[in-house]
């Protein structure tokens, strides 16, 4: 019975998240349906460009997790996993599942399937990180130039006529605040450490940790191993990289064309900014892969920074998910019945 509770507590962020884009959706809804509009009589010239760079990010998908992976896999099946993935990672953690499951029957052992995930995961991000920090500071630029503020722009002058409001010129009241943040503070810090100790207690007490750290330090040793096996493969390491810097231009030739088709004549550098600012925020939302996050931090982009309407940019954000996205949701769920009936899962 104590299962239950605790999967619902796990969900309760989602549920409240899933909630609250409902609101918005009534609360903009007269932008939604100029959005649904502007996407219905879109260009369709354009929207075929979306859909080839689309359809390019599948081969540099297999090639990356090829190039991660020390053994040799069927390339059909790559190509399969990668279908899957999006599809299955609806769920919570099923995607990371289904790509350790199909490493380890290729027959890596579970180390080495961890390994190639990491090897996969350090790319992309050590190729990200470089264009999100080019992006950020070239995103008050443009804001500049397109007469366009964020939400944030007044947060500190919001917060300090808050707190004059509340407290004003009265010294009780600011120490009353003042003791209950450091007593809210403490308690929180009690009860998470008395949640650590339970938990280790739970799993053999703070002896048996030890043992543990000596365990994780040997497979973390033979996880290296498997990396650096490769890594420093000339063809699998080019693979991996060039891949890894190829997927989010495609993405921002994606969503440029997705524009262009419902009107805005955004520039390419332009929305290489918005769309990998976007990106960056979106994995804050509470959102199991981004599903309705990446539209709302989309949109919200193209409005606060590009200074689009907003009827505009939630079509964009609309048709830029449906091609990346909710369109490839029946091929992946084909992809994990072909993968489950060649038992590679």
């Amino acid at each position: 019975m104590a299962a239950v509770p605790a999967a619902a507590r796990k969900a309760l962020p989602t549920i409240v998240f899933t909630v609250l884009v409902a609101v918005a959706a009534l609360w903009q809804r007269e932008a939604l349906l100029t959005g649904v509009h502007a996407l219905a009589g879109a260009d369709m010239r354009w929207l075929l460009v979306a859909a080839l760079a689309t359809l390019a990010l599948w081969p540099t998908s297999v090639f990356m997790l090829r190039g991660s992976i020390p053994a040799d896999t069927s390339a059909r099946q790559l190509f399969a996993l990668q279908l899957a993935v999006p599809a299955i990672g609806l769920v919570p953690a099923a995607s990371l599942l289904l790509r350790l499951r199909f490493l380890r029957r290729t027959g890596l052992d579970h180390a080495g399937a961890l390994a190639s995930m990491a090897l996969m995961g350090f790319a992309a991000l050590m190729v990200r990180v470089p264009l999100v920090v080019v992006a950020v500071l070239a995103a008050p630029s443009l804001m500049s130039r397109n007469g366009a503020q964020p939400p944030w722009h007044d947060l500190g002058a919001r917060a300090g006529r808050t707190w004059h409001h509340l407290v004003g010129d009265n010294p009780w009241r600011t120490a009353g605040f003042v003791a209950a943040g450091v007593l809210a503070v403490a308690v929180l810090a009690g009860l998470s450490a008395l949640a650590l100790n339970r938990r280790v207690r739970a799993h053999g007490g703070w002896r048996h940790q030890f043992t543990r750290v000596r365990h994780v330090r040997t497979n973390a040793l033979s996880a290296w191993k498997s990396v650096a096996a490769t890594a420093f493969r000339p063809r699998r390491a080019a693979a991996l990289w060039i891949c890894a810097l190829i997927q989010p231009l495609l993405m921002v030739v994606a969503l440029w064309a997705v524009l262009h088709a419902v009107g805005a004549n955004l520039s390419l550098p332009d929305t290489f900014v918005v769309e990998l600012v976007t990106v960056a925020l979106a994995p804050l939302l509470p959102s199991p892969n981004g599903v309705a996050a990446k539209e709302i931090t989309i949109a919200a982009g193209l409005t606060a920074v590009a200074g689009l309407t907003a009827g505009v940019a939630v079509g964009a954000a609309l048709g830029f998910r449906l091609l990346t996205f909710w369109c490839q949701i029946p091929l992946g769920l084909a992809s994990f019945a072909y993968l489950n009936h060649r038992r590679a899962i």
